[in-house]
C-alpha cells in the first residue's frame, strides 16, 4: 500500500488491486436504467483532472459502485454515490466535522468527494481493507432518450 495525501487526508491506498476489481467486472454488471447510462455517459465526458483523481485511485468512474440521481429545477441532474477502493484512512481532516461539511471535502473540478470507512454495500469479492469514496456532481442530460 501506498501513502497519499490528498488536501488534508491522508490514506493508504493499493491502486494496483482496485483497478484490478474494477478491471474484473464490465460496465454492463451495473444497472441498464436511463439515469445510470446517463452518468456513465457523462463519465467519458470528465474533465482530465477528474479522470487523473480516479486513476490515481484504482477506480473506474464507469463501473458502478453505487449512486443516486435526483432532478433539479436548472435542467441538470444531481448524481450522489460511492465507490469502493482497496485502502484504509489514516487521518480525516476533521473529526469534529460532518462528512459532508466543507473541512471534508475534495473538489475537483465540478465534482466532491470525500472518503469515509463506514462502508455500505461492499461486494463479497472486494479485496480488503475497503474504504469508500462518496461523491456528488451537478451533470446534464446526454442521453436521446427522454425520462
Amino acid at each position: 500500500m501506498k501513502t497519499i495525501y490528498i488536501q488534508d487526508w491522508i490514506l493508504k491506498i493499493d491502486a494496483e488491486k482496485t483497478e484490478e476489481y474494477y478491471d474484473s467486472i464490465t460496465v454492463e454488471e451495473g444497472c441498464d436504467c436511463a439515469y445510470c447510462k446517463n452518468y456513465i455517459k457523462n463519465c467519458k465526458t470528465f474533465p482530465k483532472e477528474v479522470l487523473n483523481f480516479y486513476k490515481m485511485l484504482g477506480i473506474d468512474p464507469q463501473k458502478e459502485g453505487e449512486f443516486m440521481e435526483f432532478e433539479t429545477d436548472t435542467g441538470k441532474h444531481l448524481y450522489m454515490g460511492f465507490y469502493h477502493l482497496v485502502g484504509e484512512i489514516i487521518k480525516k481532516p476533521s473529526k469534529k466535522a460532518k462528512k459532508w461539511d466543507n473541512l471534508n471535502i475534495i473538489k475537483v473540478n465540478n465534482l466532491k468527494f470525500t472518503f469515509t470507512d463506514k462502508l455500505d454495500l461492499v461486494p463479497d469479492n472486494f479485496p480488503r481493507p475497503v474504504i469508500q469514496l462518496e461523491f456528488e456532481v451537478m451533470l446534464p442530460w446526454l442521453l436521446e432518450e427522454k425520462i
